[in-house]
């Protein structure tokens, strides 16, 4: 039996290590992509599905990875007069939604 006392990953290696571990990911994905690949642009024959569906799953990843899914901060300055509040603007979608139905359409 194996000992695995005294072994593990602790919550501050988790941190340090996160950037290096990205980069394995990305490296794995890429890696994953440049095989699929033939297989979806043709030059390996006939588009094959079952790699098209890999391609996407790998693309998708990639993209969660970079947090591509996510809004983008731009820069280092937020113009204040730019910066909406969620919470404003679904307020007043809601007030003209309840005034429509008021007005019967």
């Amino acid at each position: 039996m194996l000992e695995l006392e005294g072994r593990g990953i602790g919550e501050e290696h988790l941190s340090t290590s996160a950037p290096l571990v990205r980069a394995l990911v990305v490296q794995r994905l890429e890696i994953m992509w440049r095989a699929c690949e033939p297989h979806i642009d043709g030059s390996a024959g006939r588009p094959d599905p079952r790699y098209i569906e890999a391609g996407i799953r790998v693309t998708d990843r990639l993209s969660r990875l970079y947090r591509l899914d996510q809004p983008q901060v731009s820069g280092t300055e937020v113009d204040d007069a730019v910066v909406v509040d969620r919470r404003e603007l679904a307020a007043r979608a809601l007030q003209e939604l309840e005034q429509k139905l008021d007005q019967g359409f």
